[in-house]
């Protein structure tokens, strides 16, 4: 607003001293446009009018309220409008496409938009429609395919391999490994109860055989004392 303010004053003060540079003289004639542009040019290039640009632009923060009361209420709006139709006007991509390629833009855009993004991903993460949305999302099957691609690819398995070496070298993580492979090697030398129960079985069929045949033997040697009897008889 202060640059508005700084061209107006420029202008009025070319007008005013174009007007009584000649007042007699019949042969002056108006200065055009183009060599009014060119005068308001000039003076803003003079280093006073430097610093005053550079005072409103460190200033504009602190003043946004008082520059708004100096807008009526149908300026406020054709401001808007203009905006909008900056934004929404197909060239605008490519515009911000070449800005955001500027590192020391994108830098100060992200930490001008960081804040208002972190509530907002906080309010979403809060709401209901978007969690189920989400979870949704996350369970397509475009979405599997992304994820199994990312995982598949070298960049990712390069970053996970120095994720692991990175964690392998604190002390804690190591000793919770360690603990792991411990408790995995004392449950396979462990019997299972699947094991004990087949080592009884067959324990229990060879007494069972042995009870079996010795039966038979007995019965077998009965039998050939009883003919002996007999014979003799």
């Amino acid at each position: 607003m202060r640059l508005w303010i700084w061209i107006l004053a420029a202008s009025a003060l070319l007008s005013l001293t174009a007007c009584g540079a000649e007042p007699s003289s019949s042969q002056s004639e108006p200065i055009s446009y183009k060599d009014m542009k060119t005068m308001v040019i000039d003076i803003l290039k003079t280093e006073d009018a430097q610093k005053a640009l550079q005072e409103s632009a460190n200033s504009s923060t602190g003043n946004t309220g008082f520059s708004s009361k100096l807008l009526s209420v149908q300026d406020q709006e054709q401001v808007r409008m203009a905006v909008k139709e900056v934004l929404v006007s197909p060239d605008y991509d490519k515009v911000i496409k070449t800005l955001m390629t500027d590192t020391r833009f994108a830098g100060e855009f992200a930490k001008t938009v960081n804040s208002q993004n972190k509530q907002i991903h906080k309010d979403l993460i809060k709401d209901p429609t978007y969690q189920k949305d989400l979870v949704q999302a996350m369970k397509s099957p475009e979405m599997n395919k992304m994820i199994l691609d990312v995982m598949q690819g070298s960049e990712y398995r390069k970053q996970v391999m120095s994720l692991m070496q990175e964690a392998m070298q604190n002390p804690l993580f190591r000793l919770e490994v360690l603990d792991l492979l411990k408790k995995a090697v004392q449950e396979e030398l462990k019997p299972s109860s699947s094991t004990l129960t087949t080592d009884s079985s067959k324990k229990d069929e060879s007494s069972g055989d042995s009870e079996d045949s010795g039966d038979d033997s007995k019965d077998e040697s009965d039998s050939g004392g009883g003919e002996e009897k007999d014979s003799s008889t």
